[in-house]
């Protein structure tokens, strides 16, 4: 786990260098400032977790150094000591953004105690920030799949997932990558600290190191604050570097000493910083083959994959599709919607016959969108998008079915009569048994046949077919 990097503040050297000495022994990175003014050099550059900072020093004073330093945007945690023991002090060092106030003299055990308080917290700040710019998923909401390959995949999930190794997912756009990422976060020991998904691809150039890394006050031009990059805000977490083969050359070479090293260098800084990051990346190009064209180190490739994971484009698993599709349903239902859809046996058999370029996204696509245009309580054919209905009308070989006549919705209708009149052929009449045979709800299925029945009897005699009903 990274340690918390501490700034001491204090006027006279002995304290300075006893506290110094303290808190390295208990593991912190420690640096000391003797005044105010060389303290509030120090912390713009933004390289500090915490000050412990003495209010009476010669100069500006600590709280002065404390407003300064959280008007200029910093998130530092300020602990503030003096041997003034006055309720107005303490009172004023809160209002300006204190942390905490420990009167002289302090013991070592209350000033540590302090600082795991601290280290507690900045593990919340960190975790509640990826909350507020990230959309996240939990358990409740993982699918369990069907096909071997996919259970294949989580075989390897759960085995990868209790380690520290780094993990690289390939496969298609669509896929689920980020799902296997997070998937491999929630089962290992670090399911607690920050999960930071970053798209590689959707950074401009100019602004991946700082985006990674941070940069200190004044670093270049618009760097009005300093900034910890996200490798330090998934500190003792992970980072998912999603897209990881749009990163340029150069960029490529500072993550892999990143990876070697541990350690992180905001722009603008002098110093270094411990990070403790899990890396799963993912890409949806052929890594081996970006070595080759010399798009990608080879170095950095060996060393994201040592534990590669492919997921399988949704093609190669169609005996997914019925359940995942009624998966997406009921996640509609428990986000607010104020029905729970069924779907229709013909739309599922559509739905399991579409090629599905765009993978699992284009299947949520396509079932939101249906969601929204179905009439009743049962997605029917005529709720899918043309490209997906029209499926039906090419036989899986030359001469088994010949497509019926009229328009899309005609033709998806006349599909979905000869399903349900099969069903009940097969099951001598018995509409219960039907219902289950189509996955469906029987009081659906009634619905349906009587709207079967009316239709057919809204049809002249003489324009049956011979012999019909």
């Amino acid at each position: 786990m990274a340690s918390l990097q501490v700034l001491v503040v204090d006027d006279e050297p002995a304290i300075r260098q006893m506290l110094t000495l303290m808190l390295m022994r208990a593991g912190y990175e420690v640096e000391a400032a003797a005044s105010a003014e060389e303290a509030s050099a120090r912390l713009a550059k933004g390289e500090f977790d915490v000050a412990l900072c003495d209010i009476k020093l010669p100069g500006m004073d600590g709280i002065e150094l404390l407003r300064r330093t959280k008007a200029a945007g910093s998130d530092v945690f300020f602990i503030m000591i003096t041997a003034f023991a006055s309720m107005d002090t303490a009172i004023e060092a809160l209002k300006a953004g204190a942390t905490d106030y420990i009167v002289k003299p302090a013991r070592n055990e209350e000033i540590l105690h302090r600082l795991r308080q601290i280290e507690a917290l900045r593990g919340l700040k960190n975790e509640n920030r990826a909350l507020r710019n990230l959309v996240l998923g939990n358990r409740d909401d993982w699918y369990r799949f069907r096909a071997a390959s996919m259970l294949e995949l989580e075989r390897l999930v759960t085995k990868v997932a209790p380690t520290d190794s780094t993990v690289l997912v390939t496969g298609e756009s669509g896929t689920g990558k980020g799902v296997v990422a997070r998937q491999i976060h929630e089962m290992s020991a670090r399911r607690e600290a920050p999960f930071i998904p970053v798209n590689c691809g959707a950074i401009p150039d100019n602004l991946l190191e700082s985006e990674l890394f941070g940069h200190t006050k004044g670093a270049f031009t618009s760097a009005d604050r300093a900034r910890k990059g996200l490798f330090l805000q998934a500190d003792r977490g992970t980072i998912f570097l999603d897209e990881v083969g749009e990163l340029p050359l150069a960029m490529q070479t500072k993550l892999l000493h990143v990876i070697e090293d541990k350690q992180v260098r905001p722009i603008g800084g002098e110093d270094v910083r411990k990070v403790d990051v899990r890396i799963v990346a993912a890409t949806n190009r052929d890594p081996q083959a970006m070595v080759a064209a010399a798009q990608f180190r080879e170095d950095l490739y060996y060393r994201l994959s040592v534990f590669q994971i492919r997921v399988p484009p949704l093609r190669e698993r169609r005996e997914d599709i019925p359940d995942l599709v009624r998966f997406m349903l009921s996640k509609i239902a428990r986000g607010g919607a104020q029905r729970k859809l069924e779907l229709d046996p013909v739309a599922e058999e559509l739905l399991a016959a579409y090629g599905w370029p765009g993978n699992v996204r284009e299947l949520d696509n396509v079932i939101n969108r249906a969601h929204i245009l179905a009439d009743g309580d049962t997605i029917t054919p005529a709720d899918l998008p043309p490209e997906v209905a029209r499926t039906a009308l090419v036989p899986v070989e030359p001469g088994v079915r010949v497509p019926p006549q009229g328009t899309l919705r005609e033709q998806m209708r006349h599909l979905e009569t000869e399903a349900i009149q099969r069903a009940v052929r097969e099951c001598n009449g018995d509409r219960r048994a039907a219902a289950q045979l189509l996955g469906m709800g029987l009081s659906s299925l009634y619905r349906k046949l009587e709207g079967i029945e009316t239709e057919s009897a809204r049809v002249p005699v003489a324009a049956r077919p011979a012999g019909g009903a």
